[in-house]
């Protein structure tokens, strides 16, 4: 038996055979490490493992192990370990998982790259010293182990055949499909091609409707207006005619519009005149009023100035005293005569006023 090699990322030294031998050697490569050291972790951290005998040391970088002395970033023990693929689907997603689980619960879960480099590390894993994967295998000897691991490693190459030939399949179908799918394009191209030289084909067909169209169009015009030529122009002249009957309307309404506003402004100022009118009656009413006063207080004076005078006469007063008060009469008779000629002058004024706020 001889089995494949590695893949590029994990390195086997041994003799070039790569013989089952080879397996129980040191093993190198990446896989990926799910964060907190446990099944329920959430983030994947990609590792450089290194596997010895019955333990399983990971560093960061390949470029940290140089040889067996180095610390690592962290060690897995192999003994009494059981490894075990993780199913359908793996983890959150992730394909080619599997789990190296302990008695004491602790689990550690990797990943690889591909389904090949899962089963190649799962083998290395049990084929390492004092590594059992279950009850009936810790029973087992070296030689029944290394015989488990090569049925194992014949079940995974079958079945990778089994994929390659469905890729195989697979690739058949999209060749296919493919060339279905440029049949389909050139077709499409062809289509396109013919819908170009109908739309071509309607835009000429179209310009000659509308051609046509225009052609007609205007011979219809020239046509009606030979044969009812006579009836245009008797409408045109009536049109002309009512034209002119609106005109003349629109000028009559404009005269009317205009001697209405005359007529308002008119109205306005009749009525602001009688106003006045009003208001000079009543004025001239209160001045005439004021004059009766005047001449009934003025004949009052009088009466009492006459009324004095009588009893200065009676009382026979002497000389001196007479010519006092008849110089006390004969002021106040003065004060009357001017009262008097106020007062005519007051309602002359009033009789002035009154006839020129009617003619107003």
């Amino acid at each position: 038996y001889k089995p494949r090699p590695a893949p590029p990322l994990c390195s086997m030294p041994g003799d070039a055979d790569g013989d089952v031998e080879s397996l129980l050697q040191t093993r190198q490569g990446f896989l990926s490490k799910l964060g907190g050291g446990q099944e329920k972790g959430h983030k994947w951290n990609r590792r450089w493992f290194v596997l010895r005998d019955n333990i399983l040391m990971y560093f960061n970088s390949p470029k940290d192990f140089t040889g067996f002395r180095d610390k690592p970033s962290g060690v897995v023990l192999l003994e009494e370990a059981n490894v075990r693929e993780s199913g359908e689907g793996g983890y959150y997603g992730r394909p080619f998982t599997f789990v190296l689980s302990h008695s004491g619960g602790e689990s550690v879960v990797l990943a690889a790259e591909t389904e090949k480099e899962m089963v190649e590390w799962m083998q290395a894993v049990r084929t390492s010293r004092l590594c059992v994967t279950d009850a009936e295998a810790a029973a087992m000897s070296e030689a029944q182990r290394q015989q488990a691991a090569e049925a194992d490693i014949d079940a995974a190459v079958h079945r990778r055949a089994d994929a390659e030939a469905a890729l195989a399949t697979v690739d058949k179908e999209l060749s296919e499909v493919q060339k279905t799918h440029r049949e389909v394009e050139a077709e499409k191209e062809r289509a396109e091609k013919e819908l170009k030289e109908l739309m071509a084909r309607f835009k000429l067909r179209k310009s000659l409707l509308h051609w046509r169209h225009r052609k007609l169009t205007f011979s219809f015009r020239a046509l009606v207006t030979i044969v009812f030529e006579g009836r245009i122009d008797k409408a045109r002249g009536a049109k002309a005619s009512a034209d002119a009957r609106m005109a003349a309307a629109q000028q009559e309404l404009e005269a009317a519009s205009a001697a209405r506003q005359k007529a308002e402004v008119a109205k306005r100022k009749s009525e602001e005149m009688y106003v006045r009118e009003l208001e000079l009656k009543k004025q001239s009413e209160a001045e005439e009023r004021e004059g009766d006063r005047l001449a009934a207080h003025e004949a009052d004076l009088r009466a009492e100035a006459e009324q004095e005078v009588g009893v200065l006469k009676q009382a026979g007063l002497g000389k001196l005293s007479l010519d006092r008060e008849r110089q006390e009469c004969l002021d106040l008779r003065m004060q009357l005569e001017r009262c008097r000629a106020e007062g005519e002058l007051l309602q002359t004024k009033l009789k002035r006023r009154v006839p020129t706020g009617k003619s107003k």
